[in-house]
């Protein structure tokens, strides 16, 4: 759609400037009687058509966190009362979030173009598909004000259960990548010239001592191709998850490697209950809630397991009936969405559920970071000790050899 410069003259006859977006110079001087302007001159503003289209490319998507801030900045507004139009407007204005108020520009452009609101966060391409639909089934109700409190509730919840499961992968990833570097530092740069001063004084090298020198010396003949198979993996590892020929397999693995399957299968059981509560919350039947919910998550043997329920429920079944027939749905979940048909209450368990799951989440990461935190201090210092033992024992062994040299030099 073209956006116009044009010149208009207020009630007063004051000459106003600007600039909008507008089908045509009809449409543009109709929108700016609605204002109590009168159009004089418009043209298309190409250099600004064309920046826009270069800030559209660069865009990018709002995170979880600037979703809550802005469901409940805009949901406390309508609740107040103020126009959907003049509330996105001055969100905007008043965001520092840069996306965020290029997104806001675009979507009043395009409501003031005739767009509804869930067409205009479609367009604005910085919304996720189940935000946007969302928002469509609460513009369609008419509470749209309650919907979007709902919404900045649920992305809450999944940021701090997300930001739980980082803060346990981060410190064991961090402690692993100072080991790995500290023996990188000591095998490859600080040890050589000292085992090449034990091979010219011919010392006696104990066991561990000889296995260090080994993997020193392939460290240093082959270190380029050690860094290079790191690279590798990981691009391999990031291409396979691009694929869903091979993602499904990676997907596989996450449900069944021993011990932490059962809980990325509790994560993502929490992940989707969440967004099945908010979903039914909205009105959305169960079977086009399920299809939604899917969208938002990331894992294929967990969407094909749904969707096989899905299927039952279209033939028939209950929701609890089609689960039981996949193993990656707890019992526990099972036999709360029973109590739930049963009582007219699915929602309610279906949140329950997720709360379950993410409380229990955080108590097994809590209880493994305590756990981990001595165990990785245990695998630091035998690192260490065995890397100054390696070392230390023959320096000891070549020490006394020349103590005794010079003892019997010192006799004769």
């Amino acid at each position: 759609m073209p956006e116009f410069a044009y010149k208009a003259a207020n009630a007063e006859g004051s000459i106003i400037k600007g600039s909008q977006v507008a089908p045509d110079e009809v449409q543009l001087a109709a929108r700016l009687k609605t204002q109590g302007l009168f159009l004089i001159d418009a043209r298309q503003d190409k250099l600004r058509q064309l920046l826009h289209r270069l800030d559209d490319f660069a865009l990018g998507s709002l995170s979880r966190r600037d979703l809550v801030e802005f469901s409940n900045n805009l949901s406390v507004m309508l609740k107040a009362g103020v126009p959907l139009v003049r509330s996105l407007d001055e969100l905007g204005s008043d965001s520092e979030n840069k996306i965020l108020r290029k997104a806001l520009k675009k979507i009043v452009n395009y409501i003031m173009s005739g767009d509804g609101f869930s067409q205009a966060l479609t367009k604005s391409g910085a919304f996720p598909k189940l935000f946007v639909n969302l928002a469509e089934i609460g513009e369609q109700s008419g509470n749209l004000d309650r919907t979007l409190a709902d919404m900045a509730i649920h992305y809450k919840k999944i940021d701090v259960l997300i930001r739980n499961v980082r803060k346990a992968l981060i410190y064991p990833c961090f402690i692993m990548l100072a080991l790995l570097l500290a023996a990188y530092v000591f095998l490859a740069k600080v040890f050589p010239p000292l085992f090449e001063l034990l091979t010219q004084f011919d010392v006696p090298l104990p066991t561990v001592t000889k296995v260090i020198m080994a993997i020193s010396e392939s460290f240093q003949e082959s270190g380029h191709w050690y860094a290079l198979a790191i690279v590798l993996l990981v691009v391999g590892f990031f291409v396979m998850r691009s694929r869903d020929e091979t993602k499904r397999y990676l997907d596989w693995l996450e449900f069944n490697l021993p011990p932490l399957g059962k809980l990325f299968i509790q994560m993502r059981m929490a992940f989707f209950m969440r967004y099945m509560a908010l979903i039914s919350n909205a009105g959305i039947d169960l079977i086009r809630g399920i299809k939604m919910s899917l969208v938002s998550i990331n894992n294929l043997v967990f969407q094909e397991t749904m969707e096989r329920a899905r299927q039952k429920i279209i033939e028939g079944s209950l929701f609890s009936d089609a689960l039981r027939e996949s193993r990656y749905v707890p019992r526990m979940t099972i036999r709360m969405i029973a109590v739930g048909e049963e009582s007219g209450t699915l929602p309610e368990q279906m949140n329950l559920v997720a709360e379950y799951y993410s409380e229990d989440l955080e108590r097994k990461i809590e209880t493994a970071l305590t756990m981990l935190e001595p165990m990785l201090l245990f695998a630091m210092g035998g690192l260490a000790l065995a890397l100054v033992m390696g070392i230390l024992l023959p320096l000891y062994n070549l020490v006394s050899e020349l103590s005794s040299s010079v003892g019997s030099g010192g006799g004769m």
